[in-house]
């Protein structure tokens, strides 16, 4: 039966790693919120890049925040919620940070291609210029519904710490780096349906795993208060969109793991939980099984020094939760599962979005196959 469960999970989970959209391939150039308060941070030297091994931070949310302020924020489509990720952010693989990955959740697409267009017309191909907004925002509805801006450089201006105070004026100086990043815009209502429904899998399986959630406080405002508790409620809509993918990251993953152990208690190491988690988003990527992508991607993920405090930190509230409700027991290398508790393996797959749930695992309560078979 579990194995059944997995073999659904993982062909279901195929099929939508699949359906990935493909950055506008151009160059051009342009002049997770961390756990401590980075809005102060300087920017990371090049030095530092090089020789900091104990944090997977790369680019600061002070450096973050000014990129994106560099995009419209507050009128045209309106942003709601930014985050950076990708080895130009944690991380991940060399000590030297690469490309800068960052999300743009606005609630106009159109909008704010519109307006985008007349600031930033630069970033976009010509087959985009000639078309304008409604020609990018169509583009934009195939695939993931996400334009992407790759190979995009940024000149930004950033804050200096202490040491750099004008003595004169008693004021922090600045100073210009220069970034190479890309972005990609994305409907909130969109990012807010893959991370409930996994319909595309993109965004949600990205968020499966850490990223830098962007400080938009301190970008310029002009909007009324009424919008600005929009934006509030909006962001809220995300964070409990976010809640309900992680839970159902962890219930696909234990799933995955368990089958084979109908009538087994199972014993899971936290890291393990945490790449399987990292791999869902590349069950049937092409780059995985062709080599054209790292095979070891995913455990450097994971396990890449720093990182595993970062997942530590976004799955730990979720684990203590399935404790307290007595799906699962745990300590800080491990959890204990009983697979043969049908109400336990019911209500891992009721965590599961509910297209993937009812249309390839759980069937009717009558079928031999059905994981509700024998919970009546």
């Amino acid at each position: 039966l579990d194995a059944i469960m997995s073999a659904a999970i993982l062909r279901c989970l195929g099929r939508r790693a699949i359906n990935k959209p493909s950055p506008q391939s151009r160059t051009f150039s342009s002049s997770i919120q961390t756990q401590q308060d980075t809005a102060n941070e300087p920017p990371i030297t090049k030095q530092q890049r090089q020789t900091n091994n104990n944090s997977p931070l790369l680019t600061t949310n002070n450096e973050l925040t000014a990129i994106v302020n560099s995009f419209p924020t507050t009128t045209g489509g309106r942003l709601n919620y930014a985050f950076g990720y990708g080895s130009g952010v944690l991380q991940q693989q060399s000590s030297s940070a690469g490309m800068v990955d960052i999300i743009l959740a606005v609630d106009d697409p159109y909008s704010w291609h519109k307006e985008n267009l007349v600031s930033q017309s630069h970033h976009y191909s010509g087959f985009a210029r000639v078309g304008g907004a409604r020609f990018v925002h169509w583009m934009q509805n195939f695939g993931a519904r996400l334009y992407f801006h790759p190979f995009v450089d940024v000149d930004i201006n950033v804050m200096n710490d202490v040491h750099g105070i004008d003595t004169a004026t008693n004021h922090h100086t600045t100073s210009t780096i220069q970034r190479e990043i890309k972005y990609g815009i994305v409907s909130t209502d969109d990012l807010i349906e893959d991370l409930t429904c996994w319909k595309y899998l993109y965004l949600a399986g990205r968020m499966h795993k850490p990223t830098v959630e962007i400080n938009l406080s301190t970008t310029p405002s002009s909007e009324s208060d009424i919008q600005e508790q929009v934006v509030v409620n909006r962001r809220d809509e995300i964070a409990e969109a976010q809640h309900q993918n992680l839970l159902a990251a962890v219930s696909a993953s234990i799933l995955l793991h368990g089958g084979g152990r109908e009538n087994e208690d199972m014993t899971l190491p936290i890291i393990q939980l945490y790449n399987t988690i990292a791999g869902i988003s590349y069950a049937g990527d092409i780059r995985m099984q062709t080599g054209a992508e790292d095979p070891n991607k995913v455990k450097k993920l994971v396990e890449t020094p720093g990182m595993k405090d970062l997942w530590d930190n976004m799955y730990s509230s979720i684990l203590s939760d399935m404790q307290s409700s007595g799906i699962l027991t745990k300590d800080e290398l491990k959890l204990e599962l009983d697979f043969n508790d049908i109400a336990m393996r019911k209500q891992l797959i009721q965590n599961l979005p509910n297209s993937l749930q009812l249309n390839e695992i759980v069937g009717d309560a009558t079928s031999k196959d059905s994981i509700l078979r024998g919970s009546e």
